[in-house]
C-alpha cells in the first residue's frame, strides 16, 4: 500500500509535473527504452548511389553460399542502390558470369560489430516463388571458427511461397541449418508482409534474444532453449548482413509463377547499445567464475591445450566451485595465452576491473612467466584505442595464495610502455566495444601456472539517477509508467515544493526488464513527483 498525498501533482526539473501533464525529462520510446543509440544508416544519399562504402562491404559470387542458392552475388548498382531515402536490393533475372540470376548481399563485417544491443531495420520485403529475402547476424570470428561455431542471428528471415510468415532464428554448434532454434510470425489477417513497410527487431542481451516486429515480441530463446550440452555462442561481437537470395534447399526455386525483378526495400538500419551497462556498478562479464559450463561465453586463445578448467578440490578454488587455470605453450618462442570477452559500450562509459589470480603450490610460476588482467578499448573494426593492466604474477609472487588484480595502469596502445595509472578506465572517443582479457605470456620455456577466479568488469554509474516517465490521473490515483533495467533498484519520492526541503520517499521497487506502472493515491493539494534509478556506487 503507496502514501497518500495531499496535492495535485506537479512536475518539475528531474521531477514529474503532474498538473500540466508535462514533462521535463524525455519520455523514452518504448520502442527504444533502456537503449542508447550508437550506430544507423538512413539511406540519405543522392539516387543512383551506391550504400554507404564506409558502412558496408559487398559478398561477391556464385558459390551456392552454402545452400543450394542460383544468384550471382554483385557490387553493381544494378542490385544494390539508394533509391528515394532507401537502400534498395534487387535480385534479377538475366545472364552474368555462367549464372541466370544476380542479387546483392550487404555486410558491416569489418566495418562495425556490436556485442549485444537492440537492432532494427524498416523493411518492406520483395514477395514470388523462390525469393528468400533475409536481415541477419554473423559472429566475427567466422574466419577463425567457421560457421556455426561463430553464432548466427537471423532478426527476419521470409521464404516467398509463405508470404504472410517471417522468421527468426539462432544456429550454432549443434543446433545448425535445419536443427536451428527458430519461431515465426504472422500479421493479423495472414496478411503478406510484402504490401508494407514492417520494423524486424531483436533485442540481444548476455543471456537472452527477443524478437520482435512492429514492437510486437514473439519468440524469445536463452541458453536453456539450445539442445542437451549444446554451447551459447552469443556473448561475442556480430556483423550485420543484409540480402536477397533467388532459390536454396528451404525456399525452393523460381519456377513460372517466379516474377522479376524483385526489391528489398529498406528505410533505416538502427543499432542501440544496452545502457544499462552505464546504469550501476554491477558486473558486465558474462560467467565471472566459470561455475556455468565452464569456460562458456569466453573465447580462448593460444595453444587450447594449456587453458583448462579446474574443479575443486583438485586445485584450491576462491568461490564455487570451478577455476581457470592457464599456463604456457612450451614452443620455445615468446607465446601468449588466455581467454576474453567483447562486448558494446559508448565513448564516455566508465569502468573498473579486478580479478583474483593465485600461482599453485607445486605449479609456482618461474622463470621470465607473468600472467595480468587487460582491457582494451576499440573501434568499431576491433583496432586497438586504448590498453589497460593490473599488477603481475610472477616468479616472487607468493604461491598458494590469492592475489587480488586491479587493472589500473595504462599503457601506450602502440609501443605497450607504461603511461601511468588511472582509478577509472575511461572509453575514449570512437569506443565500439570494450575486451576483458585473461594473459600469460612465457617467454622461453619455463614452467609454472596460474589459476584465476571472479573476474570483474563493472560499468561505473551516478548514484541516483532520473529516470524518464509519463504520467496520467485515473480517478484519485496518479499513474507514473516508467522503463527499468531488470534487477536494479528504483524509487519513487514527492515533496510539496520545489523549494520545500528533501525529497520524501514514496516506494522502492526492483526494475522488470521493461515498463514500471506504479499507482500514487492523490488528494486535493499539489505536489511533486520523481522517479529515480538507485546505485550504491
Amino acid at each position: 500500500m503507496l502514501p497518500s498525498f495531499s496535492g495535485r501533482p506537479m512536475i518539475a526539473a528531474s521531477a514529474l509535473a503532474v498538473a500540466a501533464f508535462a514533462l521535463t525529462l524525455p519520455v523514452a520510446s518504448q520502442t527504444t527504452t533502456g537503449w542508447k543509440l550508437v550506430w544507423a544508416d538512413e539511406f540519405d544519399q543522392p539516387d543512383g548511389a551506391s550504400p554507404d562504402p564506409a558502412k558496408w562491404a559487398y559478398d561477391i559470387g556464385a558459390t551456392g553460399w552454402g545452400n543450394n542458392e542460383w544468384q550471382y552475388y554483385t557490387a553493381r548498382t544494378n542490385n544494390a542502390r539508394i533509391e528515394n531515402g532507401r537502400l534498395v536490393i534487387e535480385a534479377r533475372q538475366e545472364s552474368y558470369l555462367g549464372s541466370s540470376y544476380t542479387s546483392a548481399r550487404l555486410k558491416t563485417q569489418g566495418k562495425a560489430a556490436w556485442t549485444y544491443g537492440r537492432i532494427e531495420a524498416r523493411i518492406k520485403i520483395p514477395r514470388t516463388q523462390g525469393i528468400w529475402p533475409a536481415f541477419w547476424m554473423l559472429g566475427t570470428n567466422i574466419s577463425s571458427v567457421g560457421w556455426p561455431q561463430c553464432g548466427e542471428i537471423d532478426i527476419m528471415e521470409n521464404i516467398g511461397r509463405e508470404p504472410a510468415r517471417v522468421h527468426g532464428t539462432i544456429h550454432g554448434p549443434g543446433y545448425s541449418g535445419g536443427g536451428g532454434v527458430s519461431g515465426s510470425y504472422s500479421l493479423p489477417g495472414n496478411v503478406p508482409f510484402a504490401d508494407d513497410f514492417h520494423v524486424y527487431a531483436v533485442e540481444w542481451t548476455t543471456n537472452q534474444i527477443k524478437w520482435f516486429v512492429d514492437g510486437q515480441q514473439y519468440f524469445s530463446v536463452t541458453p536453456a532453449s539450445l539442445p542437451a550440452g549444446a554451447n551459447w555462442v552469443f556473448n561475442q561481437p556480430q556483423f550485420l548482413l543484409l540480402n536477397v537470395a533467388v532459390g536454396g534447399n528451404w525456399p525452393g526455386y523460381p519456377d513460372a509463377t517466379t516474377v522479376f525483378p524483385q526489391k528489398m526495400l529498406v528505410d533505416y538500419v538502427r543499432v542501440y547499445a544496452p545502457s544499462n551497462l552505464a546504469a550501476c556498478a554491477t558486473n558486465g562479464l558474462v560467467n565471472p567464475g566459470f561455475e556455468n559450463s565452464g569456460l562458456a561465453s569466453w573465447t580462448v586463445y593460444g595453444a587450447g591445450f594449456n587453458t583448462l578448467l579446474e574443479t575443486a578440490p583438485t586445485l584450491p578454488v576462491r568461490s564455487g566451485s570451478n577455476v581457470f587455470k592457464v599456463f604456457g605453450q612450451f614452443t620455445g618462442q615468446d607465446n601468449y595465452s588466455g581467454v576474453y570477452q567483447d562486448f558494446a559500450v559508448s565513448p564516455g562509459q566508465v569502468f573498473t576491473a579486478e580479478g583474483w589470480a593465485l600461482t599453485p603450490v607445486g605449479d609456482v610460476i618461474a622463470g621470465a612467466n607473468a600472467a595480468w588482467l587487460e582491457v582494451s578499448f576499440r573501434d568499431g573494426t576491433a583496432s586497438l584505442l586504448k590498453l589497460f593492466r593490473s599488477a603481475l604474477v610472477q616468479s616472487n609472487s607468493p604461491p598458494g595464495a590469492w592475489l587480488r588484480l586491479v587493472v589500473t595502469n595504462e599503457y601506450h596502445p602502440a609501443n605497450y610502455t607504461l603511461i601511468g595509472s588511472v582509478t577509472n578506465l575511461l572509453a575514449p572517443p570512437n569506443t565500439a566495444m570494450a575486451r576483458f582479457q585473461v594473459v600469460f605470456r612465457q617467454p622461453g620455456t619455463a614452467a609454472g601456472a596460474v589459476l584465476l577466479d571472479d573476474l570483474k568488469l563493472a560499468p561505473r554509474g551516478t548514484p541516483e539517477t532520473p529516470v524518464p516517465a509519463s504520467a496520467a490521473v485515473n480517478h484519485n490515483q496518479l499513474q507514473l509508467e516508467f522503463p527499468t533495467f531488470l534487477d536494479l533498484p528504483y524509487a519513487v519520492r514527492w515533496k510539496p515544493s520545489l523549494t520545500d526541503g528533501p525529497w520524501l520517499p514514496v516506494t522502492n521497487l526492483p526494475g522488470n526488464g521493461g515498463l514500471r506502472t506504479v499507482a500514487v493515491e492523490l488528494q486535493p493539494a499539489a505536489g511533486f513527483f520523481r522517479v529515480l534509478r538507485l546505485c550504491d556506487n
